[in-house]
C-alpha cells in the first residue's frame, strides 16, 4: 500500500473567523487518498476545531507553555506522528514554536499559511525582524491572492522563490439559496420589499463597523429629502458577533437607525440572508483585511459588493464591475456608491452576475484545496514551489536599465497587466553623474554598480532583465557565484556583437561574456540572423538564444504629420558609415544634415551638406526627423546589428527610410514597402534609394504610412512575445 503522507495542521486555537472558517472547508475538502491530516492546537480547540474534529481528523489539544516546553511537546508529538508536512496557520506562536519543533523532528515540508495584510504587533520592529529570520527557514507562504503575495516579498521581505499565491475560496453552490428575495426578507422580520443591504464580518475596531452606520445614516438621510421609492424604507442588517457589539448597538440608536438596523448576530444560515440582500458592505480599515472571505461568499450568491480600497480587495471588487470600491473610513463616499446602486436595478443585477462570475472561475474551494495538495507533493519531491505551480501571472520580473524611465514606456504598463509586478532597477541620477566623469570606462562602471544593485534585490523577482550588454556580463558574473536554486532568472536583453571588431579590447569583453555565462539563463538577441550564429559562437544550445524584436517608440505614433522640408537626414555615433552618404551628396541635389558627435567631417564639407555637432533634445530630434522628406540609416557591416532604433523611430513618425541591409534592420521593414535597402558600402546603391525616394513624393507618404502601420502591429505584439519569450526562459531555467 503506497504510504500517505501525514499533513499536520498547527493552531493555537480557532475561533470564529473568516480564516478559520477557509481551514475548515481545505480539511473538508482535501483528498485523503493523497494526505492523512491531523490537527494541533496549542490552546483548546475552538468552536471550529471542533467541527474539524467531527470530520473524523484527529485532533491535539494543550500543546502550549513556555516557548522551550512548548517546542519540546511539539517535537515529541509531531515525531509520534510521523509527520511529514506541517502547515502553520499564521498565528504569531505557531510560526515561532511550530518551525523549529518541526525542523527537529524533521518534517520535510513546512508552509505558512498568511492571511493577514499590514497587521500592527506589540514591538512591531523587533517582532518583524525576528520573523523574516524565522521565514527563511520554511520551504513556502502562501498568500491569498496575487497582490498578497507581492506584499509578502515587497514589504515582509520574503524571498519570492518561497512565495505562492492561492487563492481563497468559497463554495459557491452552498451559498445559493432556495429561498426568494421577498421570502428571505420575510423570514428575518423585514418587509418583503424593502430594499436591504447588509455587513457580515466579526464586530471587530478592523472591520470598522462605525463606517457603516453612519454611511446608513447618510443613506437614509438623502433617500428621504428625495422622497425616491428607496426613502426611509432602506434596511440594514449587521451578521456577526465580537467584542463591538455593545458600542454599536448604542451607535446606531444615537444615529436615528434603531428601527432600521438589524444585529442578527453570528449565524450560519448565511445563504438565507445573503438571499435577504440587495447589497453586500465591506467598510473595513487596511489592517489585517486581505482578501475577504466573507465578500466571496456574498458574491458567490449574486450579490455586488460595496467595499473599501483595502488590502487586495480590488482583485475580486472591481469597480463598476463586480461593485463599487470606496477609499476607507469615507462614510459619505461609502453612502454615495450604496445610493447609486440602490437606485439602478439593472446595473446592480449585472454586477451580481459578474461578481458570481467571477468566484466561479477562480475562487472556488476544490481549487484551493488542490492547490494545498500539489503545494505539499511538490515540496515532498524535493521541488521548489514556484517551479510547476506558479503561473506566469504570479511571475515577479524586474528590469536593469541605464536610462530614466519616467512612467510612459508603454510595454511596461501593458505588461503589469500579465504580471504580479514589473519593476525597474536604475542607478540615481547622482551616481551616474559620478560616474560619467570617468569617461569611456563609465559603461562598464555603470554596469558594475548597476549589476550590484540588481544583485543585491534579485531576491524579489523570478527573473531579471539586463536590459544592455555590460549589465547583462556584469551581473552575469555575479550570479555565477549564487546557487541556481536561490537565483532568478536571469535574461540578457539587446544582445548582439560586433563581429567586425578584433581588437584586443573587445576579445577580452568577448572573454568575459564567457566567463559571465553560467550566470545567464537566456538571451534575447536583435535578430533572427543572429540566433544560430551566437549559440555556436558561444557553446550555447540554440533555444537559450531568441529574437526578442526592439520596440517603436509608441509616444511617436500620436505625433500628428508636419510640413516637409525637403531635406536628407542622418544621425547616430557608432557604426555608422556618414563618408558614403556626404561622398554623394553633391549628386543628391537636396540639403544633407548629419548630426553625429563623433563622427570626424570632412573638411571642406560639400555645399549642401550641414553638420551638426552638438547633442539635441529629444523634442528637436523628433522635429528634424518629422520635417524630412528621406531619414537614412547608413551602418557599415551586413552582420552588425546597428541602426534599428533609428529606423523604428522614423518608421513610428512616418518618414520613409534608406538603410544599409543588415541583421537587424532586416527584421523590422520590408523592402519597397516601409524602407529600401542598400549593401552597406555600395555608394551607388545609398544614392539610387534616396534619389528614389525624393523623385516620387507620392509613394514615399505611402512608404510612411505603411511604417506607421507596422509599428502599430509591432506593438499590439510585443506584449505577447514578451510573455512568451519569459515563460521559455523561465521554463527553460526550471525556475
Amino acid at each position: 500500500m503506497t504510504h500517505r503522507p501525514v499533513l499536520g495542521v498547527l493552531v493555537s486555537t480557532l475561533a470564529v473567523g473568516g480564516a478559520e472558517q477557509l481551514l475548515l472547508e481545505l480539511l473538508r475538502r482535501l483528498d485523503q487518498g493523497r494526505f492523512e491530516p491531523r490537527l494541533y492546537c496549542l490552546r483548546e480547540p475552538g468552536p471550529i476545531g471542533q467541527e474539524i474534529a467531527a470530520l473524523g481528523v484527529p485532533v491535539r489539544s494543550g500543546l502550549g507553555g513556555g516557548p522551550l516546553r512548548t517546542i519540546c511537546r511539539l517535537r515529541r508529538v509531531f515525531r509520534q506522528d510521523r509527520l511529514d508536512a506541517l502547515l502553520l496557520i499564521n498565528h504569531r506562536n505557531c510560526l515561532f514554536y511550530g518551525l523549529p519543533a518541526a525542523r527537529l523532528a524533521g518534517v520535510r515540508a513546512v508552509v505558512n499559511w498568511q492571511n493577514e495584510t499590514f497587521k500592527r504587533h506589540s514591538h512591531h520592529e523587533l517582532y518583524m525582524l525576528a520573523r523574516r529570520g524565522v521565514v527563511w527557514g520554511l520551504d513556502a507562504l502562501t498568500a491569498a491572492s496575487r497582490g498578497h503575495a507581492g506584499y509578502l516579498v515587497t514589504v515582509e521581505g520574503v524571498p519570492v522563490r518561497k512565495v505562492l499565491a492561492i487563492q481563497n475560496g468559497v463554495d459557491a453552490a452552498a451559498f445559493r439559496s432556495e429561498l426568494s428575495p421577498q421570502e428571505a426578507r420575510r423570514r428575518l422580520g423585514l418587509p418583503g420589499d424593502a430594499p436591504t443591504v447588509g455587513i457580515i464580518a466579526a464586530l471587530r475596531p478592523d472591520k470598522a463597523h462605525e463606517v457603516f452606520l453612519q454611511a446608513a445614516a447618510q443613506v437614509t438621510a438623502v433617500a428621504a429629502a428625495r422622497m425616491t421609492a428607496v426613502a426611509a424604507a432602506v434596511r440594514f442588517l449587521v451578521v456577526g458577533d465580537g467584542p463591538q457589539r455593545a458600542f454599536l448597538e448604542d451607535l446606531a440608536d444615537r444615529l436615528g437607525l434603531g428601527g432600521q438596523v438589524r444585529f442578527l448576530g453570528f449565524r450560519r444560515d448565511v445563504p438565507d440572508i445573503l438571499a435577504a440582500l440587495d447589497l453586500a458592505v465591506l467598510s473595513s480599515d487596511p489592517q489585517q483585511e486581505t482578501l475577504s472571505v466573507a465578500a466571496l461568499e456574498a458574491m458567490a450568491a449574486g450579490v455586488p459588493m460595496v467595499a473599501t480600497r483595502v488590502g487586495f480587495m480590488d482583485e475580486i471588487v472591481r469597480d463598476g464591475v463586480t461593485g463599487r470600491l470606496v477609499p476607507p473610513r469615507d462614510p459619505e463616499a461609502l453612502a454615495g456608491a450604496m445610493l447609486d446602486l440602490l437606485g439602478d436595478d439593472a446595473a446592480r443585477r449585472e454586477m451580481g452576475r459578474r461578481a458570481r462570475a467571477l468566484v466561479g472561475q477562480g475562487h472556488t474551494l476544490s481549487g484551493m484545496a488542490r492547490g494545498f495538495e500539489n503545494l505539499f507533493t511538490e515540496i515532498l519531491a524535493g521541488r521548489p514551489p514556484r517551479q510547476n505551480l506558479c503561473p506566469l501571472s504570479q511571475r515577479r520580473v524586474s528590469l536593469g536599465l541605464y536610462w530614466a524611465e519616467t512612467g510612459q514606456w508603454r510595454l511596461l504598463h501593458l505588461l503589469r497587466r500579465d504580471l504580479a509586478a514589473v519593476e525597474y532597477v536604475r542607478l540615481g541620477d547622482r551616481t551616474r553623474r559620478v560616474l560619467a566623469r570617468l569617461g569611456r570606462l563609465s559603461a562598464w562602471a555603470s554596469a558594475a554598480c548597476l549589476a550590484v544593485k540588481q544583485v543585491a534585490r534579485a531576491w524579489r523577482s523570478d527573473a531579471v532583465l539586463s536590459w544592455a550588454l555590460p549589465l547583462g556580463v556584469c551581473t552575469g558574473l555575479l550570479l555565477r557565484f549564487v546557487p541556481p536554486r536561490l537565483r532568478p532568472v536571469h535574461v540578457l536583453r539587446d544582445f548582439h556583437l560586433n563581429l567586425s571588431r578584433t581588437d584586443a579590447a573587445y576579445r577580452l569583453r568577448l572573454a568575459v561574456l564567457r566567463l559571465a555565462l553560467p550566470g545567464i539563463d537566456a538571451l534575447w538577441c536583435t535578430s533572427e540572423a543572429e540566433r544560430t550564429l551566437y549559440a555556436d559562437m558561444l557553446g550555447l544550445p540554440e533555444t537559450a538564444v531568441s529574437f526578442y524584436p526592439d520596440e517603436p517608440p509608441s509616444q511617436y505614433l500620436e505625433l500628428p504629420d508636419v510640413p516637409c522640408q525637403g531635406y536628407v537626414f542622418a544621425y547616430g555615433n557608432s557604426d555608422r558609415d556618414f563618408e558614403s552618404l556626404v561622398a554623394v551628396a553633391d549628386a543628391i541635389g537636396r540639403e544633407v544634415v548629419i548630426l553625429s558627435q563623433s563622427f570626424a567631417f570632412p573638411e571642406p564639407l560639400p555645399a549642401n551638406v550641414r553638420a551638426m555637432r552638438s547633442r539635441v533634445s529629444e523634442a528637436e530630434m523628433v522635429g528634424l526627423l518629422q520635417a524630412a522628406a528621406v531619414v537614412v540609416v547608413p551602418t557599415r557591416d551586413r552582420r552588425l546589428a546597428a541602426g534599428q532604433n533609428g529606423l523604428l523611430e522614423s518608421m513610428a513618425l512616418g518618414r520613409p527610410v534608406v538603410a544599409a541591409a543588415n541583421v537587424a534592420v532586416l527584421e523590422y521593414a520590408g523592402h519597397g514597402e516601409e524602407a529600401l535597402f542598400y549593401e552597406p558600402g555600395d555608394r551607388e546603391g545609398l544614392l539610387q534609394a534616396v534619389r528614389a525616394v525624393l523623385d516620387d513624393p507620392d509613394e514615399a507618404r505611402e512608404m510612411g504610412r505603411r511604417a506607421r502601420e507596422r509599428c502599430r502591429r509591432m506593438l499590439a505584439e510585443q506584449p505577447f512575445r514578451f510573455l512568451a519569450l519569459l515563460s521559455k526562459a523561465i521554463r527553460l531555467a526550471g525556475k
